[in-house]
């Protein structure tokens, strides 16, 4: 997709985000308190960016660790992808914890594009439009901040892996297509799978 798009999509992350979060809880249950950039729109500038990949969001959710886990969704996320219109755009989205670092082996250097508290952060914005979001990036971390990182998310993706397994079998002949819950399974097993990858590949300190 061309730049200016790929850019346009970045801010219609954030007016949807916005928009979901103006939404009651009992309306929208997942609560997504913040969406980070990452990748290529950061910069430097080019005619265009991938279709797949080219925009990414980390979408951070008032959830835990565990139902966050690398690669799944939790609970309610197809609900507000359904609410905000995001899962028919061309952005890549992840759901992350609150609490959590947004950063790991995948998220590089994230900048922080909106939140429900302050809205859409305008500089960010325009600093992508102008390809010049690398100047606002954080440092990355040091190896060993990175394999600490790597290990607790092992954890909760073990976790997920080890839930969404049990809810598979236990529902596995119950009445209605067991489909969503397979998919779940399956995200668990390939994020972490990733992760394990990850971890194995990571320098040290």
């Amino acid at each position: 997709m061309k730049w200016a798009t790929a850019v346009r999509t970045a801010e219609q992350v954030a007016q949807r985000c916005a928009h979901v979060a103006a939404q009651p809880a009992g309306i929208v249950r997942l609560r997504v308190v913040e969406a980070w950039l990452w990748g290529p729109l950061l910069g430097p500038r080019t005619e265009e960016v991938p279709d797949d990949g080219g925009v990414n969001a980390a979408l951070v959710c008032a959830e835990s660790a565990e139902d966050c886990a690398w690669g799944t969704a939790p609970p309610g996320a197809g609900q507000w992808l359904a609410a905000s219109g995001l899962a028919r755009r061309p952005v890549h989205l992840v759901f992350r914890a609150a609490g959590q670092p947004v950063w790991n082996h995948a998220i590089t250097r994230p900048v922080r594009l909106w939140s429900a508290d302050g809205g859409t952060d305008a500089a960010v914005l325009e600093a992508v439009a102008e390809g010049a979001g690398e100047a606002l990036r954080a440092p990355a971390p040091p190896p060993d901040e990175l394999a600490s990182r790597l290990e607790v998310e092992l954890a909760a993706s073990l976790a997920a892996v080890r839930r969404t397994s049990a809810e598979h079998d236990a529902h596995r002949w119950a009445p209605g297509s067991p489909v969503g819950r397979a998919d779940a399974l399956a995200a668990a097993v390939r994020g972490h799978l990733e992760l394990l990858d990850a971890a194995a590949r990571a320098p040290r300190g």
